[in-house]
Order: structure tokens, then C-alpha cells, then sequence
């Protein structure tokens, strides 16, 4: 049996689950039929941040009902991704080429790096993410890839580029050789 592809959750999805939005039946759906099929949910480390900001502009809302939104959500076991250096040159290269935010980006590049699925309610971030996408509600609409450089790119510009580039890719082959091939770093 092959393994299904991970789904990465953007905040969007999460509230709407969360407040009970017109999309929440579908999201509910959704989550349980990707639990269902073992598939691992991954988020990047400030999703927890942007779900709690936006519960707590709900009015009268306590800390109580953000731990429990918290709660609720872990109840799904979502695998929580932290971004590191190789990471931004990426995150950076999708804000200039998709004109994302840079939390969208990093949902976009994190999708992208752990070959999976994108689940988003942002019609922007859906449309960057082309095939990956998965939308919900009526106005669903079929998403086309985006040129591959619709917008100018002006990273590669950056006179020390290429020596943070080499800098990262050696620190990762660093990380790589102490780590047995279980994948546990080793003494």
C-alpha cells in the first residue's frame, strides 16, 4: 500500500474548523478521513500563533477558550515543523514569485519539502500551490500552476548569496553525517 501524501493545514482552515464556519462541516470531514487514512498533518510553528491571534478577537474571549482551541486542535496530532535557514532562501524566493505573506510562504515551502498537500481557505495561497491545493466551500474553483517566475525574483541579487547558499548546504551535510541512518543524531 502506498503512503498517502501528508497534508499541511494553514491557519485558515483550523479557525474555520474552530468558529464554526460555513466550511467547518467539510473541514470536519476532511480531518477525519485524513486521520482515517494514517496521513501525517503538519503545520509550521507559527500556525499556533495565528490561530490563538485570531481566537482571541473574538469577543469576550478568555484564556480558557484558547487553551481549549489549542487542546482541540492537538487533538489531531499535527506534527508541528519548525523553519530553519535552508528553509527562508525558500520561503523568500515564494514571497517574490507569488507575492505570499511570509507565513503563507512558509505553509507553501513547507508543503513543498515534505511532498505534500496544502488544505487552505486563502484563494492567493491556493493559487501558489497550484496541484498541491486543497479548498473548501462552494466557490471552489480549479486552481492553474502560476508561471514559473510570474513575478521578478531579486534574492540571486544579493552579492553574498552564493556564500550563504554553499554555508547552508554544508551545515546540512554536517547534520546528515551525524545522524545514523535510523535518522537518531549520533554521540
Amino acid at each position: 500500500m502506498t503512503a498517502r501524501p501528508p497534508v499541511v493545514i494553514d491557519a485558515s482552515v483550523a479557525i474555520a474548523r474552530l468558529l464554526d464556519e460555513p466550511e467547518a462541516p467539510e473541514i470536519v470531514r476532511a480531518l477525519a478521513r485524513w486521520v482515517a487514512e494514517g496521513r501525517r498533518l503538519v503545520v509550521p510553528a507559527h500556525f499556533w500563533l495565528e490561530v490563538l491571534n485570531r481566537i482571541r478577537r473574538v469577543p469576550e474571549t478568555t484564556g480558557e477558550r484558547m487553551i481549549a482551541a489549542v487542546h482541540r486542535l492537538n487533538s489531531f496530532d499535527l506534527e508541528t515543523v519548525e523553519a530553519a535557514p535552508p528553509m527562508f532562501l525558500q520561503i523568500i524566493d515564494r514571497i517574490e514569485r507569488h507575492r505570499l505573506t511570509p507565513y503563507d510562504a512558509a505553509y507553501l515551502v513547507l508543503a513543498e519539502n515534505v511532498g505534500g498537500q496544502l488544505a487552505t481557505l486563502d484563494r492567493t495561497l491556493a493559487a501558489a500551490a497550484g496541484s498541491r491545493a486543497i479548498t473548501f466551500g462552494d466557490d471552489r474553483r480549479p486552481h492553474d500552476a502560476p508561471a514559473v517566475y510570474e513575478h521578478d525574483v531579486t534574492w540571486p541579487n544579493y552579492k553574498e548569496a552564493s556564500a550563504y547558499l554553499a554555508k547552508l548546504r554544508a551545515d546540512a551535510l554536517a547534520r546528515r553525517s551525524r545522524t545514523s541512518p535510523a535518522g537518531e543524531p549520533m554521540p
